[in-house]
């Protein structure tokens, strides 16, 4: 056993950021290390109570993660609750000489304490966020859930109203479609405890017009080799609607669409997706003027505090 590594930076947001896509980029690049869970929890943990989780969360979460490091972390994973800290460190054991390691757990944003144990365990880390218009965030979240069975409820409004409603509150209970997009109280924890200067915010207005424009950027902030050209024309997670919801919906709370996800052969899972979902731009869901006058309202007054605080104009945003 070689030297043990440890991650040097860590990227905290945001939920329908785009850090998917931005995991498969930047994992492209052959001094760059990423956790090959891509969202490990690890330093949520102790302010997640994962005795709320929804049913189909625990379906999202499970893995034997004892077999998995066995096999040699053969495969991605988009998302696990790693509680040990030997099984954390595993992660990175196939490190081999990369000079930025990470992970991209989305929840730090949102617990109270989660900046300050990063810091007190990787003082150095670097930090970085992509921050997405809060409406538009909390709009692709919902047809994320349609599009996943994890919701039938087909009016945006009352589904986010109902979810900040609801009893269960936190990650992996409810959807926090509205608490998700208050960056300012988030980030300024970050900033509160961590140099300026470890910490660089991306929006995603940016990434989208010219994600290698920005994926550049992200590489001259980690300190590795900006001009290595990557394949960024491959987006991940995009929008869709079931073709039949009901039975999608039922898929996804016996677990099945999470089982297919993990099990079946990579060549067939392109397929499945075909099978299961319609991607044309005509049968995904648009916001109204009213649901976005909603959110605007609703957001306001942190959008105004989060331009002050990451120092960039957000009106289009408002």
């Amino acid at each position: 056993m070689g030297h043990q590594a440890h991650p040097n930076f860590f990227l905290i947001g945001t939920v329908k950021g785009g850090t998917t896509s931005l995991h498969r980029y930047l994992d492209q690049h052959p001094e760059i290390y990423l956790s090959p869970i891509k969202e490990v929890n690890y330093f949520s943990k102790e302010e997640i109570d994962e005795k709320l989780f929804a049913r189909d969360y625990r379906h999202d979460i499970a893995i034997d993660l004892q077999k998995y490091f066995k096999e040699g972390m053969p495969y991605p994973v988009h998302i696990a609750h790693i509680s040990k800290e030997e099984d954390y460190l595993h992660l990175f054991s196939k490190v081999n000489g990369q000079k930025a390691i990470g992970e991209m757990s989305l929840s730090y944003m949102l617990y109270e304490n989660t900046a300050q144990k990063i810091y007190d365990t990787y003082p150095n880390a670097k930090i970085m966020a992509m921050l997405r218009n809060p409406a538009e965030r909390a709009f692709s979240q919902y047809v994320m859930n349609l599009k996943q069975g994890k919701i039938l409820e087909q009016d945006f409004l009352n589904e986010i109203i109902h979810d900040d409603k609801a009893k269960n509150k936190g990650w992996g209970a409810n959807h926090q479609y509205l608490m998700i997009g208050k960056y300012f109280e988030q980030l300024r924890r970050y900033f509160e405890i961590f140099p300026k200067e470890q910490i660089k915010i991306f929006l995603f207005d940016d990434y989208k017009a010219n994600p290698s424009q920005i994926v550049r950027e992200m590489f001259e902030f980690l300190g590795v080799n900006p001009d290595l050209q990557i394949n960024t024309e491959k987006i991940a997670n995009q929008g869709g609607v079931p073709k039949l919801k009901k039975i999608n919906y039922w898929l996804n709370q016996y677990g099945l669409i999470s089982w297919a996800k993990n099990h079946l052969p990579l060549s067939w899972r392109a397929p499945f997706k075909r099978w299961m979902y319609k991607s044309e731009k005509g049968n995904i869901p648009k916001m109204t003027e009213e649901e976005r006058a909603f959110l605007t309202q609703y957001y306001r007054s942190d959008i105004l505090l989060l331009e002050k605080l990451i120092q960039r104009d957000l009106k289009n945003w408002l």
